[in-house]
C-alpha cells in the first residue's frame, strides 16, 4: 500500500507527498521539508484518525530551531492542529511506535478535507 504525509507549508496550500522510503520518509527527505533538524509535536488529533490499529498517535514535524531562528512565518494552520504555536513548514505522520509513518491516502484526504 502506497502511504502518504501531509506538508503543510507556512504560506501556501497543504499538499500530500508519497513516502519515499515504504511506509515513511527518509529523515534526509524529512529534513528537506521542514528546512532543517526535525522535532515531533503531537498533534490534537487522535490515533484514531489514522484508521489503523497499531498507530500509537499523530505528530507534527517541525524544524527543531525554527522558533530560536525567528523564522517570521507563523503556520497557522499547523498550529490549529496541536496546542503550540509552530513557525515555517511542518509534515503530519502517524507514530507506530518508534516509526514515523505515513498514512493511506484515503485518510489524508479525510485530514486535509477536515483540518486544511
Amino acid at each position: 500500500m502506497d502511504r502518504y504525509m501531509i506538508v503543510i507549508p507556512a504560506k501556501n496550500r497543504a499538499f500530500n507527498m508519497k513516502c519515499d522510503d515504504g511506509d515513511s520518509m527518509k529523515l534526509e527527505t524529512l529534513q528537506k521539508l521542514v528546512g532543517g533538524p526535525i522535532e515531533p509535536v503531537p498533534a490534537l488529533l487522535s490515533a484514531e484518525w489514522a484508521r489503523e490499529k497499531n498507530v500509537d498517535g499523530i505528530l507534527l514535524l517541525v524544524n527543531e530551531e525554527g522558533l530560536m531562528n525567528e523564522r517570521p512565518l507563523t503556520n497557522q494552520r499547523a498550529s490549529e492542529m496541536t496546542a503550540a504555536e509552530l513557525v515555517g513548514p511542518a509534515v503530519v505522520a502517524a507514530k507506530r511506535g518508534d516509526e514515523l509513518i505515513g498514512f493511506a491516502k484515503p485518510v489524508v484526504e479525510t485530514i486535509c478535507a477536515e483540518w486544511l
